[in-house]
């Protein structure tokens, strides 16, 4: 399967979620390569920099491919040779974004309860359709960095349900730090120390309802 984590937005933690996953794939023995779209070539593959010379176990396999027609010639490519191909795009409407949608099966797509995340959906709205038009996937929103307590968690789910182009995901990850000084090791919230029981458990919920989706696609 192939997932992209996308956003026109930035900020909204695709990389964080997509090194997560790739981490948890690779230690659970499924054979990952993990794209690294975005042109800048920042914090994803800072972080797995950080992992390599910290010679972490399991290695996670990471490619850079942020020009658009190299994305998706050389994901079609290698896309026989792996098992799950995790493709993380920068946040804005960009090349590399569009290139990613020709050939993923599954946008995992981060949103926070605010106000100014949400107001980036209908602007994401066009991206998604217009792909949609020349290939077929699915798009997962993921309430990310949840509130512990009011109303701005349902409140999102219930706008988020307005949108037929988007399923929402039942388990959300909530606003925790441990996310990101785990990124900032190039670890997995699973692997950092001191655990963080409740971040852990988060995190498999989210991965399991996304697989478990998947699986309905194959």
């Amino acid at each position: 399967m192939i997932f992209t984590f996308g956003h026109t937005k930035g900020g909204v933690g695709k990389s964080t979620i997509a090194l997560n996953f790739a981490i948890e794939r690779i230690r659970a023995g499924v054979d990952v390569l993990l794209v690294d779209g975005d042109h800048r070539q920042t914090s994803l593959s800072k972080a797995i920099a950080i992992r390599n010379e910290s010679g972490l176990m399991p290695a996670v396999p990471c490619i850079v491919l942020d020009d658009a027609r190299a994305l998706r010639q050389q994901v079609a490519l290698l896309r026989p040779k792996y098992q799950d191909i995790l493709i993380d795009v920068g946040g804005k409407d960009s090349s590399a974004l569009r290139a990613a949608l020709t050939v993923t099966d599954v946008l995992i797509l981060p949103v926070a309860p605010e106000s100014v995340e949400l107001w980036a959906i209908d602007d994401l709205l066009e991206v998604i359709n217009e792909a949609q038009s020349v290939h077929s996937f699915r798009v997962l929103a993921l309430l990310n960095r949840a509130k512990p307590t009011g109303r701005d968690n349902e409140e999102t789910r219930a706008l988020i349900a307005e949108y037929d182009a988007l399923t929402m995901l039942g388990p959300s990850l909530g606003q925790r730090s441990v996310f990101g000084s785990a990124f900032g090791r190039g670890q997995s919230v699973v692997e950092y120390r001191p655990t963080n029981a409740k971040a852990i458990a988060e995190f498999r919920a989210v991965m399991h309802a996304v697989f478990a989706f998947s699986a309905t696609l194959s």
